[in-house]
């Protein structure tokens, strides 16, 4: 379900517009002066803004430049709505970046269609790269989800998929630590930028190479990091990291917060980790919620079992699966001793055993997760 902004200060043109989207399908919120609106399109994140050009506060045409001047807001859908009639009108408001003009009064058949082929338009527009987001985070911290993260990242370059990791750790990551890559502070430099700085060049920059080819952006350890992660950090980097590659995978915290949501709702797909006890088991059915309010469905929402070590109190997968109404890709097999010589080696279990049943398990795993993430058409 696509979510429309109208941004107009005449209740009664939005509300009619509101009643006639809403029984479209479509969700509507609304903001009454250009103000308003811009907030509103930095929390709601829309689909698509339907902009009034006679405002009191900021011209239409204005505001319609200052979300095209901005990365986070550029690549966002603009229909401009104005009682001018005049071509120059039009194309003025064209200029400014506008997908689309529509007159007032506009019947409501007309701004749906309208409406229709924009959003079209631009799921078929492809950018210059247009990688696919896995997001990857733990039914609880110590389940072993970073570790996954990186063993799954790094069988994708091998398999010729250019992909970037994030750890998005803000407080203390630990993918570089796995890697023996340089404890740097490349999400913090990030932070410490203006939110709307952020973009795909200046991430580029603070990526770490590792010799398989992965590159990483790395969280600081422990002490060094962040106390939150921000909101608007967390949606330009996520929104940005497209660019980055043709898979990028983000090692999410477990514990749930606007910038964690965010960076769901960004996500093409997500791995949920957990063990195969039952008390992960119940944590995660408590998670499923917060993927729900990310728009992620059953079909972008899969588990992936981690068995650290031999237990009768495990579950089958096949009950996690019919518990949790979520498909598994995938599970590790019991593998701490090998899962402990990998983090001594420095090297993850992938490259340092290859061919482990367990590095075995997680190619396989790899391999599902990028089909399933392939597949996904928007």
């Amino acid at each position: 379900m696509s979510k429309i902004l109208v941004i107009d200060d005449d209740p009664m043109a939005v509300r009619l517009i509101e009643l006639s989207l809403s029984a479209e399908g479509f969700e509507v919120v609304t903001a009454a002066s250009a103000m308003e609106g811009l907030r509103a399109v930095r929390t709601e994140r829309p689909d698509l803004v339907l902009l009034d050009i006679m405002m009191p506060d900021m011209d239409g045409v204005e505001m319609c430049r200052h979300l095209r001047d901005h990365s986070d807001t550029a690549h966002i859908p603009i229909i401009l709505l104005s009682a001018k009639t005049q071509l120059d009108d039009k194309i003025k408001g064209l200029r400014a970046g506008a997908d689309d003009y529509i007159t007032k009064p506009a019947e409501p058949r007309e701004v749906i269609a309208r409406v229709e082929a924009v959003l079209i338009r631009a799921k078929r527009v492809s950018p210059a790269r247009q990688g696919r987001v896995i997001a990857m985070m733990g039914a609880r911290g110590g389940v072993g989800t970073s570790t996954l993260a990186v063993n799954l990242a790094i069988l994708l370059v091998q398999r010729q998929v250019l992909t970037a990791l994030m750890d998005l750790h803000h407080y203390a990551g630990t993918i570089a630590q796995q890697l023996q890559l340089p404890v740097g502070s490349s999400l913090v430099e990030l932070l410490d930028m203006e939110a709307e700085k952020i973009d795909g060049p200046q991430i580029e920059k603070r990526l770490i190479r590792h010799p398989s080819g992965l590159r990483v952006l790395a969280s600081p350890p422990a002490g060094m990091g962040r106390l939150e992660l921000p909101l608007a950090h967390a949606t330009a980097i996520v929104r940005n990291a497209r660019q980055l590659g043709d898979s990028v995978i983000l090692d999410l915290p477990h514990v749930p917060s606007a910038a964690v949501k965010e960076a769901l709702v960004l996500s093409d797909m997500a791995l949920l980790v957990l063990g195969p006890e039952a008390a992960d088991v119940e944590r995660a059915e408590q998670m499923l919620p917060l993927f729900d309010d990310a728009g992620l469905g059953s079909g972008q929402v899969y588990l992936a079992v981690v068995n650290r070590t031999q237990s009768t109190r495990s579950l089958a997968v096949s009950e996690i699966e019919r518990r949790l109404g979520r498909s598994c890709l995938g599970g590790m097999p019991a593998a701490s001793d090998q899962l402990n010589l990998a983090a001594t080696q420095g090297a993850p279990l992938v490259l340092a055993q290859p061919n482990s049943m367990a590095a075995v398990s997680l190619r396989e795993m790899a391999e599902r997760a990028y089909a399933k993430v392939s597949s996904l058409v928007f």
